[in-house]
C-alpha cells in the first residue's frame, strides 16, 4: 500500500517520495509487485544508486533469500550482476564455486557471488568455510573479509559449533549489528562464556538489550560472575513482567507464582455498552463463519481501553468463543483476569487423554492454548489443524498407529479426535526423547532437528531452549512451558517452579531418529 501511494506521488513529482522510497529498498525480506515502478524509475534517476543495488544484493545473499536477490539482481545492467546460473551453483554446490575462485578476478559480482557461496559453506560445513576463507581472505578488501566471517560465525551459530565466537571475533565490533550480537551472545551462552555474553549484551543497542531476554540473561551473567546485587537489580523489575523471562527472574529472587488479584467486577452495563460494537462478530460466530467472525472482532478490538477488553473478554466467554475472550484479555493491561486468560475447555475429553497417555494434563492445556488458543477450527497457513494443530502428514501417520479406523483429513478439527491424535504423538515424542523439553520443541521442528541440538553432555535446560537455533521452537518452548506451569496452578496440582520443570537436560549422542518424523513434512 506504501508502494501504490508511492506511485502516486512520483507521478506528480513529489521529491520527498523519492527519498521515502528509498527507505524501502534496504531490509526487506520481500518487495511486492506494487513496488517494482516505485523502484525502477529511483534507479533510472540514480536515486538508487548501483552502490545501493549491491548493498540491497549482499543483504538478500546474506539471508539465502535467492527470490529477492534475483530480484534485486535485475536492477543491474546485462553482465554486470550476478548470472543466474552463477547464484545457482552458489548455492547448491558452494565448495565448487570457492575451489574455482580466481585471485586476479577481484569484479565486484565475482568478490559477491563468493562470499555468498562461502556462507552457503558455512551453513553446512563451518570449519571448511573457514580453512577456505582463511586461505582466500587476505585478497579481498578489509570490509569484505570481515563480512566473510561474520557470514561463518553466523552460520556456525546454528550448528552449535563451538569456533563460532572466535569467527565472531575475527570481525570489527562496527561491522556488527544486533541480529549478530544476538547470535554471538548466544554462542557465549552455549559455552558458558559469561564475560563474553554480559560484554556482547552491553554493546547491543538499547533497543535490543532492553528486550526482556537480555536483561534476563544479563542478570544471569552478573549473578555468575559474583556480582549479585546489581543482578537483583535487574532481576527484580522483570519479575513483575508475566512472561517466561518474568517468572523464571520471579523464581530466581526466591519467590514463587501466585495469580494476580482478579480486578472489579464487571457491571452489567459494562458489557451491556460494547454488545453493540461486537455484534456483528458475535453474529457471524454463531453461522459458524469462522474467518469472517474473528477478522471483525479484532477490528472491534481496537482502541478499546484495559477495562473495555475485559468486558469484551467476558463477552466472548459467555459465547463460549475461547479464543476470542484470550485474545481479548491478553489486551486488557492492569484488568487481568487470570481464569480468562488461561481457560480449562474441553476437559473431561483433555483428562480423558492425559490419563490414556499417562501425560500431566498442565501441559497438554499449555501446549493446547499456545498451538490455537483452544479453537477447534484452526488452521494455520502451512496446513496444521485443529486444537493441537497437527499436520495432515502427521495426523494420517498417528491415526494408523492409534489405531483410528477410516481416518479422514477432515476429522483433524473434531475435538475428540485431534485431542487423541496429538495426545498419542505427544506421548511417542517423550518416549522417544525422554524429557518433556525436547519433546515440546520436537512437537514443533521435528524429532531430527532436536535430536542434532542435544549435546553430548547435561546442559541447564534454560540454556539449552535459549540456544535452539530456530527462533521460532525457542519461543514456542518458552511459552508452552510458562502456560504449563502456571495451568498446574490453575489444576490444583502439587506446583513445581518454572525451574524445576525445565531442569537439566541429560546429554546424548546427536543422532537421526529411525522414527518417521511427520512434524517436519510439509
Amino acid at each position: 500500500m506504501a508502494c501504490d501511494q508511492l506511485q502516486l506521488r512520483l507521478r506528480k513529482q513529489d521529491q520527498a517520495a523519492m527519498r521515502e522510497g528509498r527507505t524501502l529498498w534496504f531490509g526487506r525480506k520481500t518487495l511486492p509487485d506494487s513496488c517494482d515502478p516505485v523502484f525502477r524509475q529511483l534507479a533510472l534517476q540514480n536515486v538508487i544508486s548501483r552502490e545501493d543495488i549491491w548493498a540491497a544484493l549482499r543483504q538478500a545473499l546474506s539471508s539465502s533469500n535467492l527470490p529477492l536477490a534475483r530480484y534485486i539482481n535485475s536492477f543491474l545492467p546485462p553482465f554486470q550482476g550476478l548470472g543466474e546460473d552463477d547464484l545457482t551453483l552458489a548455492y547448491t554446490r558452494p565448495a565448487q564455486v570457492l575451489e574455482g575462485w580466481n585471485p586476479r578476478d577481484d569484479s565486484t559480482p565475482r568478490r559477491e557471488l563468493i562470499l555468498f557461496a562461502l556462507s552457503q559453506l558455512a551453513a553446512r560445513h563451518p570449519q571448511q568455510a573457514a580453512d577456505a576463507w582463511s586461505a582466500m581472505a587476505a585478497s579481498f578488501p578489509a570490509r569484505d573479509q570481515a563480512h566473510g566471517w561474520l557470514q561463518i560465525a553466523w552460520q556456525s551459530t546454528m550448528l552449535h559449533h563451538p569456533n563460532a565466537l572466535l569467527w565472531f571475533h575475527n570481525a570489527p565490533e562496527s561491522l556488527m549489528d544486533d541480529t549478530l550480537r544476538a547470535a554471538r551472545a548466544r554462542a557465549a551462552l552455549l559455552q558458558e562464556n559469561w564475560e563474553e555474553l554480559l560484554a556482547t549484551i552491553n554493546s547491543m543497542g538499547s533497543n535490543e538489550s532492553s528486550r526482556a531476554v537480555w536483561r534476563y540473561w544479563r542478570a544471569r551473567a552478573l549473578s555468575a560472575l559474583g556480582r549479585a546485587p546489581e543482578a537483583q537489580a535487574l532481576l527484580t523489575p522483570l519479575s513483575q513482567e508475566s512472561h517466561y523471562y518474568g517468572l523464571m527472574a520471579l523464581e530466581d529472587l526466591g519467590s514463587r507464582f501466585t495469580p494476580p488479584a482478579p480486578p472489579a467486577p464487571l457491571a452489567a452495563d459494562e458489557t451491556t455498552a460494547l454488545q453493540g460494537r461486537f455484534e456483528r462478530a458475535l453474529r457471524l460466530h454463531r453461522l459458524a463463519l469462522n474467518p469472517e467472525s474473528q477478522y471483525e472482532w479484532t477490528v472491534a478490538n481496537r482502541t478499546l481501553t484495559p477495562r473495555q477488553h475485559l468486558a469484551a473478554a467476558t463477552l466472548a466467554q459467555r459465547e463460549q468463543w475461547v479464543d476470542r475472550a484470550i485474545y481479548s484479555i491478553e489486551r486488557a493491561g492492569d484488568q487481568q483476569d487470570f481464569t480468562l486468560r488461561y481457560p480449562t475447555p474441553f476437559e473431561p475429553q483433555l483428562r480423558q487423554q492425559a490419563e490414556r497417555y499417562q501425560l500431566d494434563p498442565a501441559w497438554i492445556y499449555g501446549l493446547v492454548r499456545q498451538e490455537s488458543h483452544f479453537f477447534p477450527e484452526a488452521r494455520s497457513r502451512t496446513g496444521a489443524m485443529g486444537l493441537m494443530q497437527l499436520m495432515p502428514a502427521t495426523a494420517r501417520w498417528v491415526a494408523q498407529r492409534v489405531p483410528l479406523k477410516k481416518f479422514r483429513a477432515t476429522m483433524t478439527t473434531q475435538v475428540d479426535v485431534n485431542l487423541q491424535l496429538g495426545t498419542h504423538y505427544l506421548r511417542h515424542l517423550l518416549n522417544q526423547l525422554g524429557n518433556p523439553i525436547l519433546a515440546t520443541a520436537a512437537y514443533n521442528a521435528g524429532p531430527n532437528r532436536v535430536l542434532r541440538w542435544v549435546s553430548g553432555k547435561p546442559q541447564d535446560a534454560a540454556i539449552f531452549i535459549e540456544t535452539m537455533p530456530l527462533s521460532e521452537t525457542r519461543g514456542y518452548v518458552q511459552h508452552v512451558m510458562f502456560n504449563t506451569t502456571l495451568y498446574a496452578f490453575l489444576l490444583g496440582q502439587p506446583t513445581l517452579t518454572l525451574h524445576q520443570r525445565l531442569g537439566i537436560i541429560q546429554g546424548m549422542t546427536p543422532m537421526r531418529s529411525s522414527e518417521p518424523d511427520p512434524a517436519s513434512q510439509p
